[in-house]
Formats: structure tokens, C-alpha cells, sequence
């Protein structure tokens, strides 16, 4: 899968939301083709015949003889100063236009990289507005623990008091004794 190709779903704090990135686009005719360009130049089957082409041309001059290696045998036009040997315009032209289609390769894999960078910072921005919030969420954790924890030792001494006052109530004879064989509650 080819970065131009590849959606990238999480919302971009660069640019608009509703519009989508370069790299959401489908790649046009253009596009396509430098990727292909790009992908095939870096090849080992493209270095190997570009390797081949070259040996079987120096082959063919090495021992084509003096006629061949004289260029007469090749018509006048193409071997003049004038048209500096149209091979060399030709590969020349080639060199640029490939250049040109590696660097709009360069460039989208830029692109590509500038909005995974885009992506990966809105991400740790929400994580550190979840960690925020996450430390205020804890800290209201904490206090409503220590709460609970006073409140444990009110009741507890609640309790205490309840219990001390029935007691005395009990010496007072207000309440009557519990009835032999039950428990009294603590």
C-alpha cells in the first residue's frame, strides 16, 4: 500500500476536519505513474537491465571493428555537433523526467510524514488531556476516601456514644435488661 493510497481516520489539529488530507486523496493517473516510476528505479531488475544494456553496448563496439566504432556507418545528422548525438538528449531528457517523478514520490512520502506527524501530536495532546484529567479524577478519589474514612471514624464514634448512653440508660433502668439467651448488638 502506497502512502498516497493509506486513509488516515484520527482528526488532524492542523487543518479543517471536514476536508480531507493530501494523503486521503486518491492518487490521479500522474501520481500512480510516479509511484510506479519511483518503485521501479529503485529495483534490482531495473539496475540488472540497465547493467545488461550497457555490457552488450560496449560488447558491440569492442568488437564491431573499425567501421562501426568509427560512427560512419551511422547517418551524418546524428553524429553531428549540431544534434550532439540524439542519444544523449534522449537519456538526458530521461535522467530529468525520472528525477522530476522521484521527487514527486519524495515529496507525497513528505506529505505522507507530515500528517502522520499531525496524527501522532493530536494523539499525545489527548493523552496528556486525559492524564490531566485523570489526575483531577484521582485527586477527587483521594479526598472522597479520606471522607469516607472520617466519616468511618464519626460513626465509629457515634457508635461509641450510642452505645455509653445506653448503658447508663440501663443502669437508670429506663430500658429493661435483654432477655436471657440473646445477644446484645455491639
Amino acid at each position: 500500500m502506497t502512502a498516497s493510497s493509506m486513509a488516515i481516520t484520527t482528526p488532524n489539529p492542523t487543518i479543517d476536519p471536514t476536508e480531507p488530507t493530501e494523503i486521503e486523496k486518491p492518487p490521479g493517473p500522474f501520481l500512480r505513474f510516479a509511484n510506479w516510476v519511483s518503485e521501479a528505479m529503485g529495483r534490482p531488475t531495473n539496475i540488472a537491465f540497465w547493467l545488461v544494456l550497457i555490457a552488450c553496448w560496449t560488447m558491440i563496439f569492442a568488437i564491431g571493428g573499425p567501421r562501426l566504432a568509427s560512427g560512419a556507418w551511422l547517418p551524418r545528422w546524428f553524429t553531428s555537433t549540431g544534434y550532439n548525438f540524439p542519444l544523449n538528449l534522449i537519456t538526458t531528457v530521461a535522467e530529468l523526467f525520472i528525477g522530476f517523478l522521484v521527487a514527486a514520490a519524495a515529496n507525497r512520502a513528505q506529505d505522507a510524514l507530515t500528517v502522520l506527524l499531525a496524527h501522532i501530536r493530536a494523539t499525545v495532546e489527548r493523552d496528556a488531556a486525559i492524564e490531566r484529567e485523570l489526575k483531577v479524577a484521582i485527586a477527587e478519589n483521594t479526598e472522597l476516601t479520606k471522607q469516607v474514612h472520617e466519616l468511618q471514624v464519626t460513626m465509629s464514634q457515634q457508635t461509641a456514644l450510642l452505645d455509653q448512653i445506653h448503658r447508663q440508660f440501663e443502669t437508670l433502668g429506663l430500658f429493661p435488661p435483654p432477655a436471657a439467651g440473646s445477644a446484645r448488638p455491639d
